[in-house]
C-alpha cells in the first residue's frame, strides 16, 4: 500500500468516525438553546428533522465500520491461545512461531507487534528454500505494518458495503500489498520459483486471527507477476478513498452551512 493510500485511508476513517457527531452538532446546539419546553415543537420541524435523517445515514457506514474494528479486537483472545499453543522458532533472522497443523499455513498476526505464524505442515513440506521465501513475505507485512493497515481497508471495506465498487477497491489494494509483499521476498533473495511453489502449497489460514496470509488475494496475478516480473501492480486506490471521505464528510458540511444560514437568515431555526 502506497504511502498516499495509508493517507488517504487514515483520513477516510477519521472523517467516518467524526460524520454523525459533526452532522448532529447543530442539532443539538439548537435544541439546548430551544430548551426543553420547546423540545417536542422543534422535533418535528422539518429542519431539524431532516438534520436527524442526515445523522442516522452517516451513522451508517460507521456503524459498519466500527462493528468490523470490534471483531477484529476480539480476534485478540484468538490469537493470544494461539501463541500459547505455539513454540517459538528461529531460522536464521527469521524469528516465527510453529504450531500443530497438517496444511500449509503461514500468516501473520498481531497490531502492535506482529508475529509470523506457520504450521508444522509448511515446515515439513515447503522445504528450506521455500520456507525462507515464505518467511522473507512475511517479513515484508511485519516491517510495514500490513496487519494494521489490512484492518483498517477490510474495516472501510465493510463500512461501505453498500457501494458497488468498495469490494473490487479493496481487494485491487489486498492485491497490491500481497504483491509488494512478493517483491520484497524477491529482492531479498528468494528465487521466484521457491515464492511461487510456496504460495501454490500454502492454504488460506481459516479461522486465524485478522492478519495478513501468503495465500491472500488474487493468486493468479501474483503467481503471474512471479513468472513474468513486468506485469503492472494494481492501480492505486489513494483517489477512491479521497472520494469517499468527501462523500461522507459533504452532508456533515452540508448541515452546518444550512445552520449559519437558518441562524443568520429570516427562519427561526437555530436563531
Amino acid at each position: 500500500m502506497s504511502r498516499g493510500s495509508r493517507l488517504a485511508l487514515i483520513v477516510l476513517a477519521v472523517v467516518l468516525l467524526l460524520a454523525p457527531a459533526a452532522a448532529l452538532h447543530p442539532v443539538v446546539m439548537h435544541l439546548y438553546a430551544a430548551g426543553l419546553s420547546n423540545l417536542s415543537i422543534e422535533l418535528v420541524h422539518p429542519m431539524v428533522s431532516g438534520f436527524l435523517v442526515i445523522t442516522v445515514l452517516s451513522l451508517l457506514p460507521a456503524a459498519g465500520f466500527a462493528l468490523a474494528m470490534f471483531r477484529a479486537m476480539r480476534g485478540v483472545a484468538h490469537l493470544r491461545a494461539l501463541t500459547q499453543h505455539s513454540e517459538r522458532v528461529q531460522l536464521g533472522e527469521f524469528p516465527y512461531r510453529v504450531f500443530p497443523a497438517d496444511d500449509v499455513v503461514v500468516f501473520t498476526a498481531g497490531l502492535l507487534r506482529p508475529i509470523t505464524f506457520l504450521s508444522t505442515g509448511a515446515e515439513r513440506k515447503l522445504g528450506p528454500a521455500g520456507l525462507r521465501a515464505a518467511l522473507l513475505h512475511e517479513q515484508a507485512h511485519q516491517h510495514r505494518q500490513d496487519v494494521v493497515w489490512r484492518l483498517l481497508l477490510k474495516a472501510v471495506g465493510r463500512g461501505f458495503a453498500f457501494v458497488p465498487w468498495i469490494a473490487d477497491v479493496v481487494e485491487a489494494e489486498t492485491l497490491r500489498t500481497e504483491c509488494e509483499a512478493d517483491d520484497y521476498a524477491i529482492r531479498g533473495g528468494a528465487r521466484r520459483l521457491d515464492l511461487f511453489d510456496a504460495i501454490v502449497a500454502a492454504s488460506a489460514p481459516v479461522g486465524s486471527p485478522a492478519g495478513v496470509g501468503l495465500t491472500d488475494s488474487n493468486l493468479e496475478l501474483r503467481l503471474l507477476r512471479l513468472v513474468h516480473p513486468e506485469t503492472p501492480l494494481p492501480g492505486r486506490a489513494a483517489k477512491s478513498f479521497a472520494v469517499l471521505a468527501a462523500a461522507v464528510a459533504l452532508p456533515a458540511v452540508a448541515v452546518h452551512v444550512i445552520a449559519i444560514a437558518a441562524a443568520t437568515g429570516t427562519s427561526h431555526l437555530l436563531m
